[in-house]
């Protein structure tokens, strides 16, 4: 390392010290992590909440050792640097996220600070955080906003007609702005059920957002587009029913993006028959899967292109949001205790329509700038 503050030697983190555990949760006490040349170490001040979370309690399926720390998006101050690292330095607030097979940020001390929370990120997954951007809201984006950039910046072109449900979701909201606002659609679609997530993604940008249980979404995409349907659909639900329906509405030759595993494999515990791929077959469309885990499960796809690529994603989150044009929309904000982090999980498990982020402050303190 070049650069360093004194530190404690280990922290109460919050995850799990059981194999498969699931939820609850539990606080952990770990060490402080050390940055290896090319990663930074961060002081977390605020994270947010993912399904990724409790599925990777569940069912540990990188493999990890516990105990585990979780909370893999990050924001915070810099307290020390590996020799190679150029771009970020001690003392610089920054957004990161952290590897999805290494621990994560999520402090036990009820955002009140105390020994802090610690960290380590690459430095292709770390930026600037720009002042003007909260350390809650500058934590809201990474993992999400990845994923949509992951599925819509490359396969869109301008003027594109684009289905995106879901879009009041973590993901969703954030790919619909994108689509929109940053990437040039000439049309959005989406979908929802409840008012305020409807409400929601008619604010991030989309010109049509259609209720999944009360309307036949492909009859009305295919009235929209003159029978033709949409040139992409981006679909980040991970529901098969709701894959098998958004498959219909692609167009002849188009794109069938999906977050995740993909059809037939949403347990990632057995794996069942999917109509999906028969159903793009016939409109002579791709299947395209976008999966930030495989970077982390497969190292050797995470090669310079791939670090390159999402170091511009991490840039573009913070430019983006700076400018207006994708903003995360936080719709709760809790303080780092267990309790707090146990009872968003089993929400978010639950299905309970949470709309947009829930952001987690690991440190009130830092997070208010003090």
């Amino acid at each position: 390392m070049n650069q360093r503050q004194t530190i404690p030697e280990t922290f109460l983190g919050v995850g799990y010290s059981r194999d498969r555990a699931g939820l609850p949760l539990e606080g952990v006490r770990v060490p402080v992590p050390q940055p290896a040349t090319d990663e930074v170490l961060i002081r977390v001040a605020a994270s947010s909440l993912n399904p990724l979370e409790y599925k990777l309690a569940e069912l540990n399926f990188m493999g990890r050792t516990p105990p585990v720390v979780l909370g893999l998006d990050l924001s915070g101050v810099v307290v020390a640097a590996g020799h190679s690292v150029r771009s970020v330095a001690v003392g610089d607030a920054v957004a990161a996220m952290a590897d999805l097979n290494g621990n994560g940020g999520w402090g036990a001390a009820g955002g009140s600070g105390g020994e802090g929370s610690y960290a380590v990120a690459h430095e292709f997954l770390t930026v600037r955080k720009p002042p003007p951007l909260s350390f809650r809201d500058a934590a809201a984006l990474p993992m999400c906003f990845l994923s949509a950039f992951a599925g819509l910046y490359r396969a869109v072109q301008a003027g594109d007609t684009r289905f995106i449900p879901g879009g009041g979701g973590g993901v969703g909201h954030l790919a619909v702005q994108m689509a929109a606002r940053a990437l040039g659609a000439g049309l959005v679609i989406s979908s929802g059920s409840a008012p305020q997530s409807i409400a929601l993604t008619r604010q991030s940008g989309a010109q049509h957002v259609f209720d999944y249980k009360r309307d036949d979404i492909a009859a009305e995409i295919a009235k929209l587009t003159g029978g033709r349907g949409v040139d992409l659909v981006f679909d980040a639900t991970y529901s098969e029913a709701g894959f098998v329906e958004t498959a219909k509405t692609v167009r002849w030759g188009g794109s069938w993006i999906v977050l995740g595993v993909g059809p037939g494999k949403t347990t990632r515990l057995v794996e069942t028959h999917s109509p999906v791929d028969a159903i793009l077959a016939e409109r002579g469309a791709k299947h395209v899967n976008v999966n930030l885990l495989r970077y982390f499960s497969e190292p050797a796809t995470l090669d310079s292109e791939a670090q390159a690529f999402l170091q511009r994603g991490m840039a573009l989150a913070m430019e983006w949001a700076t400018q207006g044009l994708v903003v995360p929309h936080v719709s709760q904000t809790i303080d780092g205790t267990v309790e707090a982090i146990n009872a968003g999980l089993q929400s978010l498990k639950a299905g309970h329509g949470t709309v947009g982020k829930v952001a987690v402050i690991v440190d009130r303190d830092l997070a208010a700038g003090k």
